[in-house]
């Protein structure tokens, strides 16, 4: 993952749609306004609302008994028209998410649908910033931890053997914590989220989304010596479970996990139906994935042209941001739609379908289970 100066705006050159309250349909805070209905916004636009941020620390214990602690970063609908902006962990600041904003109703029957989010390997949990935002537009809570030791602030170096199993429980107890919070937790639907992840958490959700590890390899590899920190414990914090019960899809984006860690077979024990997302100038085996997953509802969409982090910090020298950051952004709308919220939008069931084509030369692929 090539890293930025903190320093620099989270999202470089954001979708000039995703100002505090782009989108086509009426501002929400008129006075007597009618409550929003998700299902009528625009997909491949940004939705109605302004973005709201929140940032809190959560200890939980791990199943060894020991303690760990991360820090939450939380994306949200608000009706505010201004406000102060925010700064994460990583010391970014970005005026289009206003910090501590007032939770906005819900649009979508009732209750916030959740997009549960895991950063890149030596990142943040506001690498993939625009996408974040593009989802509170939407009236959708977007959560990400910050993996405590594998953050651009934290980096433990040698890999420990234990991160592999920490990363997929951080996010849970990253959705606990979003169910006890006072504000979000009462319409958060955290009882079937959609669980995304970029480059090293696009590996994360495979095991967080009930993929067992494959032990006897990772043994195997263990006392070839090409893994750090291979103790009993570590291993059996692999051993699992990782995954959860409220997964209800996948998103999986600039990256994959190899038959290094997981079998392929097991593969069709993941918790939903999955959608990667990759480009075409960042080789992450995504046509390895496309070759040899069986048993799965499996979509892949290479955005031609895109980079690793046109599904991050936006830095790419052969898609612009402003033009890779809204193919993105629309396929995940979508995706989300489409698997989490059952919508048979004729925009949403085209996009998924591969009918519509979201920009020239991408093409959506589907192989069923």
């Amino acid at each position: 993952m090539r890293l930025l100066p903190p320093l620099l705006l989270l999202a470089c050159a954001p979708d000039p749609a995703d100002k505090p309250g782009g989108g086509d349909s009426a501002d929400p805070a008129d006075s007597g306004a009618a409550p929003l209905d998700g299902f009528t916004f625009a997909v491949d636009a940004a939705g109605p609302f302004r973005v709201g941020y929140r940032q809190w620390p959560v200890v939980y214990t791990l199943p060894d008994g020991a303690s760990r602690e991360v820090v939450l970063n939380l994306w949200y609908p608000t009706d505010a028209a201004e406000g102060p902006p925010s700064t994460t962990t990583a010391g970014g600041v970005d005026p289009l998410s206003f910090a501590d904003a007032p939770l906005a109703a819900p649009a979508w029957g009732g209750r916030h649908p959740v997009v549960l989010h895991s950063h890149g390997h030596q990142g943040w949990g506001a690498n993939s910033a625009d996408l974040a935002r593009r989802f509170a537009s939407h009236g959708w809570l977007f959560l990400a931890p910050d993996h405590t030791g594998n953050t651009l602030m934290s980096n433990l170096d040698p890999r420990p053997l234990e991160m592999y199993a920490w990363r997929p429980l951080d996010l849970w107890a990253a959705l606990d914590a979003l169910e006890a919070d006072a504000v979000a937790g009462p319409t958060a639907a955290t009882d079937g989220v959609l669980l995304s992840g970029h480059s090293y958490g696009a590996f994360t959700v495979w095991p967080a989304g009930g993929v067992p590890y494959d032990l006897p390899t990772v043994e195997a590899r263990c006392a070839a010596g090409e893994l750090s920190g291979c103790s009993e414990a570590a291993l059996a914090l692999l051993a699992g479970p990782l995954g959860d019960g409220r997964v209800k899809a996948l998103m999986p984006m600039a990256g994959t996990i190899s038959a290094d860690w997981v079998r392929a077979e097991d593969r069709a024990q993941v918790a939903g139906p999955v959608l990667l997302l990759s480009g075409t100038e960042d080789d992450v085996g995504q046509q390895r994935d496309w070759d040899s997953i069986t048993g799965v509802d499996y979509r892949w969409v290479d955005v031609l042209g895109a980079c690793h982090q046109t599904f991050g910090l936006g830095t790419c020298d052969t898609l612009p941001p402003e033009q890779g950051f809204p193919i993105v952004n629309t396929y995940a709308v979508a995706w989300a739609r489409f698997s989490v919220m059952d919508d048979a939008d004729p925009q949403v069931v085209g996009i998924m379908d591969g009918s519509i084509e979201v920009s020239p030369g991408t093409a959506l692929l589907h192989r069923g289970p």
